[in-house]
């Protein structure tokens, strides 16, 4: 939650000074920036495991771009 609100300004300067404000450290904010993508690429590449599996593994990438599209 603490991290989101310091994500809301996006200059490191901004980033720097809100971090010594709450408290927290920079490492961290960039740790849980780095998480919550990862977990965005792991829901994508589930989704389009699906895909591929659901076309019985037979549609290359350009139709499975479209199929997550």
């Amino acid at each position: 939650m603490i991290y989101a609100l310091i994500g809301q300004g996006q200059q490191k300067a901004n980033i720097t000074q809100a971090c010594r404000v709450l408290s927290v450290s920079r490492a961290g904010y960039y740790a849980a920036q780095k998480r919550s993508s990862a977990a965005v690429i792991c829901v994508e590449s589930v989704n389009l495991k699906a895909a591929f599996e659901e076309s019985e593994q037979t549609s290359g990438s350009r139709r499975l771009i479209t199929a997550m599209q």
